[in-house]
């Protein structure tokens, strides 16, 4: 592969919380990727364009994110992330806190092609007092 696929996707994840130019995350998928925000109750969102999309979204929600990776580990184009997520919401200014693991899989020219994430929307619900069904409007725009 001709880019280190684990460290495309560190440098991203650190890009998409720290300091989000959305116009330059894009640069970070290939042109038909795709990403599934919670799998598998949410749709996949295909190419670089809708998954920007998506991406704003979620910052209509929350602002202040931190990504707290616990760990991380490659296998050829596959990348695999545990971390927690740290926002605080726009409505009320709560920080909210959310366990996540997530599957990368980037293309021969390192860049990501599926970005596939797991985590409890029952806990990050109760956090925001709101029920599954307004946090995963929320999560996809």
């Amino acid at each position: 592969m001709p880019q280190d696929a684990h460290a495309h996707v560190l440098a991203f994840l650190k890009e998409f919380h720290e300091a989000p130019d959305f116009d330059r995350l894009g640069a970070f998928f290939a042109p038909d990727g795709y990403y599934q925000p919670l799998v598998p109750t949410t749709d996949a969102y295909r190419g670089r364009e809708e998954i920007i999309r998506v991406l704003r979204a979620q910052y209509q929600t929350y602002y202040d994110c931190r990504c707290e990776i616990h760990a991380s580990a490659s296998n050829g184009r596959f990348v695999f992330t545990e971390r927690s997520d740290h926002v605080t919401l726009h409505d009320g200014n709560r920080r909210v806190s959310s366990r996540v693991c997530a599957v990368f899989e980037c293309d021969d020219d390192g860049l990501i092609l599926a970005w596939r994430e797991y985590w409890d929307t029952d806990n990050v619900a109760a956090q925001m007092g709101l029920d599954v069904n307004q946090v995963l409007a929320a999560t996809v725009g």
